[in-house]
């Protein structure tokens, strides 16, 4: 077949009548040629746009959002959908970097389309029944990818811990290390992980170092032979370790375990043999031993509240658990299994506002999962209604919910006040349209603006705090 090639103003004419909205940037996002469709979907002349950067539009308000700039840090294309106040239409933007030999971008070819009917069309097909279906459904198989432990995982960061732990179960005595804040779930990825491993169906028994008290917890995890101390047990007893045996121990909080016991601690661990308190015979032992705590071991080693050795020896295989607020993509369907398992717990079909969710998104879970899971139950308990709005929020998690009121009793900086309104507006229109995107057409301002101005407000109610 003949090669045919396009001089520029072909090239041109071609682009100026494609039905799609089509412009060109540079490598830097300084925007090269714009076609007349594309114009049209923005609502823009060619005089607001060509020549300029793409954060200069971005910073004069000529554009509320850009893929531009994501195809450039990632280097690769990027979609999204985006609305438009001034056309009132939703487009789906895709930016496609062209590379150099060098492999340094040298063009951004950006598509934009009008999919306004498509959207409507999708929002009038799903009925509140449908989508919470879905999202059952989505849950559901979450929970078959990853297993019968009832683990919920949708981001990235959590998805990679999951595998690593899976990786982890083959190996059935080697010695792990669960790291994460409170309520991030350690003993869930500690239970995992054995549930997986040849050892699932042996003891697997869990030991909170910080919670048994000092003076009994030598005695708790190594036992004692009869008549070893005033108080023992005429018969001795058997420790926890031995108990455990051909299974696996959870050490919980290993952190809080006091420096006199953690010698002893790693002399079971090396030697794989624990022995009673008086007595000289060692119990050999074949166990797993599983440690989790959300302090930092090696400021602790630092600080020689923690033995460097006994840290080594537990760190074969560390995994680290990441906060809440960094599995975002996790909120919503860890919300809606907690609601499910509520509702089913007694008997009820509540659900949650739009708002509700949204707010879900732009709170940071100090309390992490756990703390989510609480929430849930106490807003099934005391919301009124069937659906839980953001009226059902503890005040920590509605800011503007009262923005009114409190803007008459309180001078503040101008941009605060603002915020305060804008929040309170985004709220009330969330749970009237019952969906970002309806809320942000009558709004008239892009989906993104209102997850950035509700974070916003969060920011401000937690520097008052």
């Amino acid at each position: 077949m003949e090669n045919i090639s396009l001089d520029f103003q072909t090239t041109q004419e071609l682009l100026d009548n494609s039905y799609d909205g089509i412009w060109i940037t540079d490598g830097e996002g300084r925007v090269l040629y714009v076609n007349a469709a594309n114009l049209a979907l923005l609502g823009l002349t060619k005089e607001d746009i060509l020549g300029k950067t793409t954060e200069e539009l971005l910073a004069n308000n000529i554009l509320t959002n850009s893929v531009v700039l994501d195809a450039i840090r990632f280097k690769h294309a990027v979609s999204r959908t985006c609305y438009n106040s001034k056309t009132n239409l939703t487009v789906l933007a895709t930016a496609s970097p062209i590379f150099d030999k060098d492999g340094n971008i040298k063009y951004i070819i950006n598509n934009v389309r009008d999919v306004t009917t498509l959207i409507k069309l999708q929002d009038s097909l799903l009925s509140k029944e449908e989508t919470i279906r879905l999202q059952k459904a989505e849950i559901q198989n979450m929970k078959s990818r990853l297993g019968h432990g009832g683990i919920i995982a949708n981001s990235k960061k959590f998805v990679e811990t999951i595998a690593l732990a899976e990786r982890v179960s083959n190996f059935d005595k080697s010695t792990a290390l669960i790291l994460g804040e409170s309520g991030t779930g350690k003993e869930v990825i500690a239970k995992y992980i054995v549930k997986n491993s040849p050892r699932h169906d042996k003891p697997f028994l869990k030991i909170n170092c910080g919670s048994i008290p000092e003076n009994l917890i030598e005695s708790e995890l190594f036992g004692y032979e009869k008549g070893s101390f005033t108080g023992a047990d005429a018969a001795g007893k058997m420790g926890l370790f031995e108990a455990a045996n051909s299974g696996t121990v959870f050490l919980d909080e290993i952190g809080d375990l006091p420096i006199q016991l953690q010698g002893k601690l790693l002399r079971v661990l090396q030697e794989k043999s624990v022995t009673r308190i008086g007595s000289h015979k060692p119990i050999p032992l074949d166990v797993k031993i599983i440690a989790a705590t959300n302090r930092n071991l090696l400021d602790d080693v630092k600080s020689n509240s923690f033995r460097e050795d006994l840290y080594y020896r537990l760190n074969v295989v560390t995994l680290k658990l990441p906060p809440l607020r960094e599995r975002t993509d996790d909120i919503i369907p860890l919300a809606y299994h907690f609601l499910q398992k509520v509702n089913q717990m007694y008997g009820i079909n509540k659900s949650f506002g739009n708002g509700t969710l949204q707010q879900f998104l732009s709170y940071d879970w100090p309390g992490n999962v756990r703390e989510l899971e609480n929430l849930v139950e106490s807003l099934v308990i005391t919301s009124v209604n069937e659906v839980i709005t953001i009226e059902d929020l503890p005040d920590s998690m509605r800011p503007a919910l009262d923005s009114a009121e409190y803007l008459s009793k309180e001078i503040m900086p101008l941009n605060k006040a603002i915020s305060l309104l804008e929040a309170d507006l985004i709220n009330r229109a969330l749970d009237e349209y019952g969906s970002l995107r309806k809320a942000a057409r009558a709004l008239e301002v892009d989906p993104s603006t209102l997850t950035r101005k509700l974070k916003k407000i969060q920011r401000f109610k937690e520097a008052d705090n």
